[in-house]
Order: C-alpha cells, then structure tokens, then sequence
C-alpha cells in the first residue's frame, strides 16, 4: 500500500479547495437546522403527557385464542379486546402498541414450553400514562373474572397462580420516532455526500487532464484507487455526523422551548454499544458508496457526467430509506440481505432493542462482500481502453 497516504493527503486537499464544499459542508446543516429550530414557533405547546392520537383504547391478548369484541368506551373512545398471534416481547416493541394499550400475556400459562410450576398472567402497561395504568386495572378484574370462562373449552384445567405487572418504561418507547426517521436523515445525505465527492476523484482528473499523469505515477492502482476511496469516505462521514449533530442540537433546543421534538432526538434512551454499532454499519456503508462513486467517476468524461451517473444511486437509497420507515412489526431474514434496505432495517433494529445477532452479521457480511466485490471491478477496470477515452 506504498502511496495510500499520500494520494489520501492529495485528494483531501482537493476536495477541500472545492468552493462548493462551504455550502454542502457546512451552510447547509446549518441552514437546516435553523429552518427546525424556527418550525418550533409554529408547534403547538406539548402537554406534560403526550396527547394519543388514537381512535380506541385496546387491550391485547397474547397467548390465547380469544375473539374481538367491544368491552365499552371511556372518554369518547371505544375499548377493544384483540389477540395478537405475535410474542409479547416483540409485540410491545412494534408501532401498533400505543401507550395507552394494554398487552396480556397469557404464553407462560397456556404454552407447555414455557409452563413452570408457578405460571403467572404477565400485564404490560404504560405506568406514567392514565389510560393504560385505567385499561391495566379493568384488564386485571377482566382476567380474573373471565379466565374461568375463556379456559372452560379451548384450556381446560389451566390455571395461573399471580398476575405480574410489567411497567413498560417511556424510554422502551421513546426511539420509536428517530428508529422510523434515522435511516432517511443518515442514508440520504451520506449517500448524496459521496456521490458528489466522489464525482471528481476520476472524472475530475480528467477534465483537469492530469489524468494520464496520475496513470503513469509509480503509485500502486490498488493504493491510488484506496486513497480516493478512503477520502470520499472520510469527508462523507464528517459532513453527515455534522448534520445529524446539528439536528440533534435543533432536537434539544425545542425540547428547551417546550415544543414537539420533530425528529425525536431530545429523549432518545441509547447505550454506548448502540452508538458504536451504529457509527461502524455507517461506516461501512460509507466504504462501500465510496467504491461505487470512484467506480462510476471512472467512466465518465466529467464532473458533471460523474454526478448525474450517481443520481440513480442516489435515488436507490432513498426509495430504500422510505420503505424502512413504512416498515411494521419484525422483518422476514430474507430482507436483510437486501442492500442498503438491510442496513436501514439493522438501523431500526439497533434503537428498537430487537437486532439479533444473526441479522447483524448477515448485513455486515453482504455489505463488506458487495464493497469488496466493487472494488475489485473497479481496479481491472481501472487500465481499460474504455477508462483512458
């Protein structure tokens, strides 16, 4: 890798004498986040409980086989009783759980895997929220009364020994927001970064006609093509940590004003290690768009070219970033292995609590694969005839 470092230096002090990097770089993470921070003025103040913007109250039951049926209303708003075929570990992680709902689990009861010799009726609940902690009463008297009657048929001879609470915690809930969005506010701009930088590695030597000369340099292709690469990368992840940091600080200050956090950075509950993941996944992600972009630059004849060459790329990841965001419940294994749709899954994962190890290793592996793959190409491309003309 004799040369790495220094067609690294090379190719930084190149991207940053552009003087469309003041605007992309920096004017505009600043600019965004002035227009966040002024949308606050037009947000209504929050109450010290989050309004449910809910049409019924529901109690789920999971576990058992049970029918769906109104038990009454309260507060103008129907009350519903519905099973949930889903576990209730990952059911109360999922957008149809709201914090005014209740979850009865019946699993340790009813399931002879998990039976014990003290089964017990687990309720889980919302304890800061009044609706749930009412539901979690009614669902307590409703288990106690009906459970004769619902286990006469279908579960004769169960029987449960305690009802345990399970006070669901605001933070279990409070990533719900930046899980649905991040992959939109990380993905895209990460991308749209390199696929401008990356723009001008080739297609700007050429242009320049300092690209013949570069070719006949005694550096190595392997070390001229990882020194461009690496560059895109690296200004790429700074100018994108420089957004979402900004819009973190946007985040905090309309908690400050007392306004509704937009993107739901102020009360993100998240641990080192999932930071740590996070920043690694992006980085791989960025390493692989950065091959991709120096690969595309090396057919073009222009700056311009090379940039409208990346749009599809671009658009790619934004189709894939708002289909994540539509995304419910627990994906099939086979979706994580769909590039950059699989890394914006393992995003929400990660901030949901529910990324398995075996969903992790699958998209780091494909991604490093697919980056691997490009690079590759793009160095037994690097010499063709179809590069030089």
């Amino acid at each position: 890798m004799h040369g790495l470092g220094t067609i690294f230096g090379h190719e930084m002090r190149k991207i940053l004498k552009d003087k469309g990097l003041l605007l992309g770089f920096v004017l505009l993470p600043i600019i965004s986040l002035a227009l966040t921070v002024t949308m606050t003025f037009l947000q209504p103040k929050t109450n010290s409980e989050e309004e449910q913007d809910v049409e019924v109250y529901q109690m789920y039951f999971s576990g058992m086989q049970i029918g769906t049926y109104n038990i009454g209303t309260m507060d103008d708003h129907e009350i519903w009783v519905k099973p949930t075929s889903m576990k209730a570990e990952e059911f109360i992680k999922t957008s149809d759980f709201q914090k005014c709902d209740v979850l009865v689990d019946f699993s340790e009861v009813t399931d002879p895997v998990k039976k014990t010799d003290s089964p017990c009726v687990r309720i889980y609940y919302y304890e800061h929220n009044t609706i749930s902690n009412y539901l979690k009463m009614s669902a307590e008297s409703f288990v106690r009364d009906a459970f004769a009657n619902l286990t006469k048929r279908d579960y004769e001879g169960v029987q449960f020994r305690e009802i345990e609470f399970v006070d669901i915690k605001e933070k279990e809930d409070s990533n719900l927001l930046i899980a649905m969005l991040l992959p939109y506010m990380l993905v895209l701009p990460l991308t749209a970064n390199i696929s401008n930088f990356a723009s001008d590695t080739v297609a700007g030597d050429k242009s320049r006609g300092t690209f013949y000369q570069v070719m006949l340099s005694p550096v190595k292709p392997l070390s001229l093509i990882m020194g461009k690469v690496l560059s895109v990368s690296v200004i790429s992840l700074v100018s994108s940590m420089i957004y979402i940091g900004l819009d973190v600080v946007g985040s905090k200050i309309r908690k400050q004003l007392g306004t509704r956090d937009l993107f739901g950075f102020a009360d993100v509950h998240i641990t080192l290690v999932q930071v740590l993941l996070i920043l690694a996944y992006t980085i791989l992600l960025s390493y692989f768009f950065s091959n991709l972009g120096v690969l595309i630059s090396l057919f073009c004849k222009d700056v311009s070219q090379a940039q409208t060459a990346q749009i599809p790329v671009t658009l790619i990841c934004t189709v894939s970033a708002l289909m994540s965001m539509f995304r419910f419940g627990v994906s099939p294994a086979i979706h994580y292995f769909i590039p950059v749709y699989n890394l914006c899954l393992i995003f929400q994962d990660l901030l949901n609590g529910r990324a398995s190890l075996v969903n992790m290793l699958n998209v780091a592996v494909s991604l490093l694969i697919l980056a691997v793959g490009v690079l590759i190409v793009t160095l037994l491309t690097y010499r063709s005839e179809r590069v030089r003309a």
